[in-house]
């Protein structure tokens, strides 16, 4: 993998999702381009249904986009397990009753 921060990480996985997303959408909209055709001297329809996309294909990309969401939201996580904040808040006094 290639080392980026974890900003541009987040960004990488909002557009990975995007595309995963559209790739569904054509897989369930326009996997099948379906044709018509009308005869009229013998009053006939016929319809054929033939892939515009190779699904398996549309399926694997999906499925690799999911394996780098999980290796990105890993990553980022056992990051922030590592990093330690400094900040100069009072959690005890916060979060203890009023008086």
């Amino acid at each position: 993998m290639n080392n980026k921060t974890i900003n541009e990480w987040l960004v990488i996985k909002k557009v990975l999702m995007e595309r995963k997303a559209d790739l569904k959408n054509i897989r369930i909209q326009t996997a099948v381009k379906t044709k018509t055709t009308q005869r009229y001297g013998d009053n006939v329809t016929e319809e054929s249904n033939e892939p515009q996309y190779d699904t398996k294909a549309i399926d694997r990309r999906v499925t690799e986009i999911q394996n780098a969401d999980l290796a990105i939201d890993a990553a980022i996580k056992q990051s922030n397990a590592k990093t330690e904040l400094d900040l100069q808040v009072d959690v005890d006094k916060l979060l203890s009753p009023m008086e």
